[in-house]
């Protein structure tokens, strides 16, 4: 059989590992409670007190619910979705996702100046997907097999 057209070359992807499904299996995890915390808020807020939005520009949490979708959801599930496909930016997006997830929180803390217990576990989520994500790209680029 012949073929009219050659196969484009093909990057290197390179293989998940251990830290890369680890990875996966974060990235989904903070992506599925973002877009269940993002809905939540947009619907009913979610029980969470008003004078909490007391510092920022809006009386409802819609805006605040979709800054949380936008900002956390989308992200997290892109970078799900590149580590999925084991991309050859992968390893980067997990990490960008990650300090992405950090920074989220910062701006949290200093726009509601308030401390919820949630946002230290998830500040060290994305720590966590910003470590492995370092420790895949270290294995891939260092050639490891871990």
């Amino acid at each position: 059989m012949t073929t009219l057209y050659a196969p484009l070359p093909t990057r290197a992807r390179p293989s998940r590992g251990w830290t890369g499904n680890a990875l996966l299996v974060v990235l989904v995890l903070v992506a599925l409670n973002a877009v269940s915390g993002g809905i939540g808020l947009v619907v009913n807020g979610m029980g969470m007190p008003g004078e909490w939005l007391e510092h920022l520009p809006v009386d409802t949490w819609v805006l605040p619910g979709v800054a949380l979708l936008l900002t956390v959801a989308v992200p997290q599930a892109l970078a799900a979705v590149e580590v999925w496909r084991t991309r050859s930016r992968a390893p980067v997006a997990g990490m960008l996702a990650g300090a992405a997830l950090v920074l989220w929180i910062l701006v949290q803390l200093l726009l509601l100046r308030r401390y919820f217990f949630l946002q230290p576990v998830v500040a060290g989520f994305g720590l966590v997907e910003v470590a492995l994500g370092a420790a895949w790209l270290a294995r891939v680029r260092g050639g490891s097999r871990s």
